[in-house]
Parts: structure tokens; sequence; C-alpha cells
């Protein structure tokens, strides 16, 4: 780097090491010049412009941030010298630097190897160390990285080196304390305990050296509906890692004011996430940042918000040893370039408890009884709740037990369940396990993605069939005889349909009404190529042709569903029967069970016989 003319890029992980490397280089460079041989021009002829993007509070200060940076190098360039440019790990390189700079070096984080060599030059005159007993003390190098500079200057003014090493682990101890909840602590269901205990092993790899951070996926997205505890499950992985937690929200960033203040706090946690490592740094509420292109928002607000997202996200990913999670209850309201891989790798759903996972809530909550309780044939009715509701029922339970001075029984359990979840009666119950069954049959006989699981509880039932990522005008028309099948079993065995399929935004008629519009109107898989979104179609568009047009795709669905439900009657109530009797069924259950169903459906010829279209 002291060669004539020669540039090199200084990467720094954060504003504060960017700022501090800045000024001690303004002030070692013309003391090493003033040291040198006169006739050598070693340490002669420099120049050290740094970028304060990272350190700026607004998009627009930041570009301008990024434009006197590279006025500066530009300048220093065009004058021969030589040139040490300090930037934010990661940034884009100019065309003035790729022609020019030779090499990019990262600015190592503090290390035990590093904080030897220090002591033996601050404490003592001999060179002479006990490096065996301050190796012990020290705390470990993933850990000295994540102090602030002020805490390590602090440090070393300790008057032995002993005590240097020991005041370091003390306030590494400090910083460190991970959250008091573990993974062992909560329940999880199979498939997330599989991803979640897979990450905790790579990331136990890295930290000895066998795995590089890049082959790490570290970042996740944890979606699915509320109270199913996506925030207790990032706090107990922090917990399990030994890794600082540091949690944050659209709400609490947005709560202090404009869109500069919201990104300055949004910053600082992740500065804090980057200085603590290892550590989680958890985002929720991603639904609330909202697409860059959403109607009825502020879109100037909401592009530089999101802008701003985006821009940390993908410095958190580039940072080893920060663990990345995001959590939502609408994984459709995220705007896709924060979710994509690299900023979100894996995505996971915490759906509502299964059995095994209602039966272990359950247990975990009640806690130690004296008596026995058969939880088992409790959690067959509470199939369906969220582990916030399973927790309540607990404690309500053990309330009326309190009251009443008695101990904990399963009546208690069962009443409160009954009270605030009244069960079905008998013939809604059947005609629940019909709707359900109609769904499975009918998406297996169109050739829709094997479904993951079914669930029929005492109060409703739930069937989990995965959508495509991409969809044509026929899977798209498959999807809505899908959704639709449920009314089309309930008509083909029983005579006719109940409201059911259209009770609320979530129901299977509302579902199935928005894919006929994204077909008619967005996706161009009918008449229509432009480009027209659904809330103006609502809004602006003549309403009734657009009902009309939507509910002419709605009934030619319903009348495929039902004429598949009618030639499959039989399987659809010996799979109701199953539902019934054993209440939630696998994926690999349920293949056992619609394995004998021959895929493709049935629908009159000319000459009005059955025909098979496969």
């Amino acid at each position: 780097m002291t060669r004539s003319r020669a540039m090199t890029r200084i990467e720094v992980g954060s504003a504060e090491t960017g700022r501090v490397l800045y000024n001690e280089l303004t002030r070692i460079l013309p003391w090493l010049s003033e040291l040198s041989d006169p006739l050598e021009d070693t340490w002669r002829f420099f120049d050290s412009p740094a970028w304060g993007e990272h350190d700026a509070d607004t998009k627009t200060q930041a570009n301008q941030r990024r434009i006197d940076y590279e006025k500066s190098v530009s300048s220093a360039v065009r004058q021969g010298q030589k040139v040490l440019c300090i930037v934010p790990a990661g940034a884009p390189i100019s065309s003035v630097e790729l022609a020019v700079s030779e090499r990019t070096v990262q600015l190592p984080p503090l290390t035990a190897d590093i904080c030897i060599e220090l002591l033996r030059t601050t404490h003592t005159a001999t060179g002479e160390l006990a490096e065996d007993e301050i190796r012990k003390r020290l705390p470990t190098s993933t850990e000295l990285s994540g102090l602030p500079l002020a805490v390590l200057e602090g440090a070393f003014r300790e008057k032995t080196t002993i005590a240097v090493a020991h005041a370091l682990a003390l306030s590494a101890g400090r910083l460190q304390k991970p959250s008091g909840t573990t993974l062992e602590d909560i329940v999880l269901n199979a498939d997330v305990h599989e991803h979640v205990y897979r990450l905790v092993h790579d990331v136990a790899l890295w930290k000895s050296g066998e795995l590089d951070w890049k082959d790490v996926s570290s970042s996740i997205l944890l979606f699915g509906p509320p109270g199913n505890g996506k925030t207790l499950l990032a706090s107990a992985l922090a917990g399990s890692l030994n890794a600082a937690f540091i949690a944050t929200s659209y709400s609490d960033c947005q709560k202090h004011g404009h869109q500069g203040d919201m990104l300055r706090v949004l910053s600082n946690k992740v500065e804090e996430a980057i200085r603590t490592r290892p550590s989680v740094f958890f985002l929720d509420e991603l639904d609330s940042f909202s697409h860059r292109n959403a109607p009825k928002r502020n879109s100037d607000y909401i592009v530089g918000v999101v802008n701003g997202l985006l821009e940390h996200l993908s410095r958190l990913n580039e940072t080893p040893g920060v663990i990345v999670l995001g959590a939502t209850n609408f994984l459709d309201g995220i705007d896709p370039a924060v979710i994509r891989p690299g900023r979100f790798d894996v995505h996971i759903e915490i759906a509502n408890p299964d059995r095994s996972a209602i039966v272990q809530i359950l247990r975990y909550a009640i806690g130690r009884t004296e008596n026995p309780i058969d939880i088992g044939s409790v959690a067959d009715s509470l199939l369906g709740s969220s582990g916030a509701q399973l927790v309540a029922i607990a404690k309500e339970a053990k309330g009326i037990a309190r009251r009443e001075g008695s101990m904990l029984e399963k009546r208690h359990l069962v009443a409160v369940t009954d009270r605030i979840r009244r069960p079905l009666d008998g013939e809604t119950e059947w005609r629940t396990a019909i709707h359900e069954a109609g769904h499975l049959v009918v998406a297996h006989c169109l050739g829709l993605p094997a479904p993951l699981k079914a669930t029929m509880s005492r109060f409703g039932g739930f069937v989990d069939v995965p959508s495509r990522p991409l969809e044509s005008r026929q899977t798209a028309r498959d999807r809505i005889a899908a959704l639709l099948a449920g009314r089309a079993a309930e008509i083909a065995v029983l005579g006719e349909a109940m409201n059911g399929a259209g009770i609320g935004s979530s129901s299977d008629l509302a579902f199935a009404t928005r894919i006929a519009e994204k077909v008619l109107y967005e996706w161009g898989l009918d008449r229509q190529l432009a480009f027209t979104p659904i809330d103006l179609v609502n809004s602006a568009r003549v309403g009734l042709t657009a009902l009309g047009q939507v509910d002419t795709i709605l009934h030619e669905q319903q009348d495929r569903a039902i004429r598949i439900a009618d030639q499959h009657q039989d399987d659809i109530v010996r799979i109701a029967r199953a539902l019934l009797k054993e209440r939630e069924l696998s994926a690999s259950r349920l293949l056992e069970l619609l394995c004998p169903i021959d895929k493709g459906e049935t629908k009159p010829d000319t000459c009005g016989k059955p025909s098979k279209c496969v």
C-alpha cells in the first residue's frame, strides 16, 4: 500500500470503527512521514477518503456522502497520491476504484492473539508475558470482536495483564448474556424443530472453525397465525446459541417519528447486532413494511423505509456471526425483495401446534399434578388452537381448581375448553368432516400438490394443501375447484351446502374469489393482459360487470368439483370417517387414504354420458 499511486480499499464493520480508523490514519501517516528518511517517500503522499454512508440518518444524506466520497477518491487519484479508501463492509466499488485499486482488505476483528500482542507492547518492557494464564482468562475471539471500542480501551488501562484479561471477560459476559429461555424450554412442531436445530448445529460448527459462515443458512423468515410463539422462538434460539438477542419491530422503529428517525433507530439496532455477535437479530411485523408499490400508502415514505431495510438486511447477512430472524402474520403483505433468498434464505411456517405439540404445551402449562390427567383426550378437542390459547386454557383451568380448593382434573380443562370454544353438535361435525374430505379428494383428483396435513377437532376442520409457486390458467382453475370442493362434497353427499365456506375473509369462497380476480385482472391468464390491481377493479371499474365475470369462473369450477365429488362419494365418506376417528391425518396417512383413488376427473360428453379426462 506504500507503492507510488497505490490504492487499497479497507473494509470496516461499523461506523464507529470507520471514524476511529480515519482519525488515526490522519494522525499516524503525517507522523510516519516526519520520522522517515527525507529521501524516502514510503510514508509520504497519502490520502484517506472515508465513506460515511453507513453513518447517515437519511437516504438523501447517504447518497450525498457517497458522492462526496467518490469525489475525494477521484481527486486523490488525479493528484497521483497513494490512497487508503475506508469503506463499509460490502460497499459497492466505483469505476475509479475498480480501475486503480489493487486489493481490498478487511480490517480484522479483535482476537485473543491480537490482545496478547497488544499487552506485550503496553504492559511489559521485556516482551515476556504469562501467555497461558492470560489466554485462560480472555473471552473468545468472537466475544472480543463484539466489545465496543470504548470498553476495550478502558480495560487496557488496568495495571496488570491478568487484570486486563479479567476486565475484558467481565464485559463480554455482561454483553453476551443470553436469553433466559432456550429451545429446550419451548415446544415446536416436528418440521420446525428440524430446521431450527440444524441451524444450531451449523453455528456450532462455525464457532469451532469447521464451517465457513457463507455455508450457514443464517436468515430465517417465520410466518403464520398470531399466538404461536414466533418471538419466543427467536429468543429461545438466542439462548441456545449463547448469543445476544437484539429485537425490534416496525412499531418500535416507527414510533420515533419521521422516516429519518425511524431508519436511524433501525440502524442502531443493526449496529448493536453486529457489535455484539454472535447475535440473533429479530425483526417483527415485517408485513407492516408493505410493498413499495402498495396503493393507498405514502409511496415515498414506504419506498424509503423499504430500501433502507433492504440495505440493512444485506449488511446483516454479510456479517459472520449474526443470525437474522424476521416474523410476520401475513406473508403476502411483504415486499418480495425483502424476503427473497439472500435476505431470508429459509421460510418456516409457525403453524398452530399439532396434536403432539398440544400435549407437550398443556403439560408444560399445567406443571406437576398429584393425580394423572388424560391430556391426550383433551388434546383431540383442542386441535386448531394456537399455543397462546392453550396456555390460557390451562391457566384458567388451574384457577377454577384453586377456587374449588381441589386438585386440577380433566373436567376443569374440558369446562374451560367448552366455554371458550363451543363444540360442534354431531350432525354439524359430520358435515364438517365431509366438507374437509371433499377438499382432499377433489384436490387429489385434479393433481394438486399432496396435502401436508388434515385436522378435525370438535370445533371445526382444516386441510393444509400447498400451492404452486407459479400458476397457469388451468392450475389456477384447479385451485379454485379444490377450494370449492368442500361445498361440492356437501351437495354431493348431503344434498345441500351450508354457509361454512363463506364465513369471513379467510373462508374458502373468499380465497377462491381472490384467485378468480387475479386470473382475470392481474395475472394475464384470461382475455385481459393489462395489469389492473384488484383494489382498482373493485373501486373504479363497473362493479357488477367485474363481479359477473368472477362469478362465472366460480360457478364453472364448483360444477367441476361437484362432478368429481359425485363420482367419489364413497371415498369422501371413507376419509371423513377416518378424520373423525383419528382427528389428525399426517401427510403419509393422507397418502395412504388417497392413493387408491384414480387421479383425473369425469365430465359429461355430448351424449350425456360420463367420460374420463386424465
